[in-house]
Order: structure tokens, then C-alpha cells, then sequence
């Protein structure tokens, strides 16, 4: 007898073999679709200027808006306290072209110069020793804090009849005014320095001079820094108030003179040059900072 062939199995074998093929290219194809979009390009993110930038865009902008607004309302009340931003700023090219402001600025740089040159050695000095000695610090900082909330302008008549109406003057006033910020911000710092990491380089055995210079001054750069700003500023400050007070040489000599004679458009233009030194001396502190600390200064 000749056997048959399996009818039904020969009839599903094409069927089944259909709908494995139609299954295996359905998975195929979800699965290339979900590499497809897990290898999707990304959308290009929308790019942002750096933080910094913005700052000094918008800084530039408000600067441009109030030297427009301070054109505008000289022009329109014509008032003679406030000349137009023009007059100022031709006043300020002529002084500078006929060697009015470069002379006095000169004598002010050289007295700033060295008053802060000093305030800073002494008051990094001073404020290591009372953040890390306990006796020094119970001598001294009631005398600081109390230095710090007094008006120093009310000791300048006093400075100027102790020392004359010279160099030392001057140089005086510009350390009193700037001293005091750089200590209580030092103190504080080194004494605000980890302590475990003290105590370990102690057990350790490291030297004294090693654990200040390695350890404590690092670690309080940036407080250090935020108090040589504030004593530059206000060495600035200290150096143009001696000044109008003198009333002799220097920037503030000609603050003095231009404000007596109401000579209103020198006058701004002065006041402008003030500004634009208190700001360039503490830029450079901070690009000194920079330079010779890196981002310790500034964490």
C-alpha cells in the first residue's frame, strides 16, 4: 500500500510558516523602529550666553539708559547743579589734555599705593594672629569691631593734627580706612578653617608655620579676598576724603577746589574718574587674587 501524505500537516506547515514569517517581520520591524528612535538625534538645545555675560550685558545696558537719562535731564531742566553728560565728559578730556588730573592723580596713586600696601601686610598679620591665637584675639578684637563701627572720617581732623597736612597724613587715613575690613575678614577665616583637618595635620606632627601657610591660609583665601575688596574700596575711600579735607593736592584737592567755585561740569567729571579708579583698584585685586591664588580665592 502506498502511504498517503500527512494532508494536514502539509496544509498548516505553509499557514504556520506564514504567520512566523509575518511575526518575525512585525518584531523585525518594531524593533528597527525602537533602535530608529533610541538612535534619534537629539533636538539641538537652544544655546545660552554664560551667566557672566548676561551680567555684563545688562550692566552696559543700564549703564547706557542712565548716562542717556543724565543727557536728557540736563538738557531739559537746565539746571545749573546738573550739566548735560556731554559738557562733563568734554570737561574730563580737556583736563586730561591739559594735565589738570594727570598730576594730582599721580600724588593720589602713589599715596594709595602705599596705604594699601601696608593696611594689607598688617591687616593679613593681625588677623592670622587673632584667629589663631586665643590671647590675641581676646586683646585685640573687641578694639577691631569697635574700629569697624566707628565713622573713621571722624578721626581725620585728629590724624591731621598729629601729623601735619603732608604725605604721612594721607597715608594715615588710607590704612585707618582700609586695615579693619582685611582683619576681621582674615580672622575669621582662619579661625572658621576645618578642624578636623587641623587636628589631623597636628597629630601628624606638622610644624606650626606648615599648618598656617598649607592648611589654615587656603582654606580661608576666599573670605581673605572678599576683605582686601572691601579694603581697597574703602581705601579709596579714605585717600579722596583726606584729600577734600586737606584740600591741597590730589584728586580731592580738586573735588575741594571745583566744588568752592561751583565749577559744576570739572566737578562731575572728577567724581567720575573717582568712581571709575575705586572700581578699576578693586577689578585688580581681584585679577591679583586670580593670578596668585586661582579659584581657592574665589570658592
Amino acid at each position: 500500500m502506498t502511504a498517503r501524505p500527512a494532508v494536514g500537516t502539509a496544509a498548516v506547515a505553509p499557514e504556520a510558516m506564514d504567520a512566523t514569517g509575518a511575526g518575525g517581520d512585525a518584531g523585525t520591524c518594531g524593533a528597527e523602529a525602537g533602535r530608529g528612535a533610541r538612535t534619534a538625534a537629539p533636538r539641538p538645545a537652544r544655546t545660552r550666553a554664560p551667566v557672566r555675560t548676561r551680567i555684563r550685558r545688562w550692566q552696559v545696558l543700564t549703564g547706557v539708559a542712565l548716562a542717556l537719562a543724565w543727557e536728557v535731564a540736563g538738557r531739559v531742566w537746565d539746571f545749573i547743579y546738573l550739566p548735560p553728560l556731554s559738557e562733563v565728559l568734554t570737561a574730563l578730556v580737556q583736563m586730561l589734555v591739559d594735565g589738570t588730573i594727570v598730576d594730582q592723580l599721580g600724588a593720589s596713586l602713589g599715596a594709595l599705593g602705599v596705604g594699601l600696601a601696608v593696611a594689607v601686610t598688617g591687616g593679613v598679620l593681625i588677623g592670622c594672629l587673632i584667629g589663631m591665637v586665643p590671647a590675641v584675639r581676646t586683646a585685640l578684637e573687641v578694639y577691631v569691631d569697635a574700629m569697624m563701627a566707628a565713622p573713621m572720617v571722624a578721626f581725620v581732623p585728629l590724624f591731621i593734627l598729629l601729623f601735619g597736612l603732608g604725605f604721612e597724613t594721607r597715608l594715615v587715613i588710607i590704612v585707618a580706612f582700609a586695615i579693619f575690613p582685611i582683619i576681621t575678614n582674615t580672622a575669621t577665616g582662619v579661625r572658621n578653617a576645618d578642624a578636623r583637618i587641623v587636628e589631623m595635620a597636628r597629630s601628624f606632627g606638622a610644624p606650626r608655620r606648615d599648618m598656617v601657610l598649607r592648611i589654615q591660609l587656603p582654606m580661608a583665601l576666599p573670605q581673605v579676598t572678599a576683605g582686601l575688596r572691601l579694603g581697597v574700596s574703602r581705601g579709596v575711600d579714605g585717600l579722596i576724603t583726606g584729600e577734600v579735607i586737606i584740600a591741597a593736592v590730589g584728586i580731592g584737592g580738586l573735588v575741594s577746589r571745583y566744588g568752592s567755585g561751583f565749577t559744576m561740569d570739572r566737578l562731575y567729571a572728577v567724581v567720575i574718574l573717582i568712581a571709575a579708579l575705586a572700581l578699576g583698584a578693586v577689578k585688580l585685586t581681584e585679577i591679583l587674587s586670580r593670578v596668585l591664588f586661582g579659584r581657592r580665592a574665589t570658592a
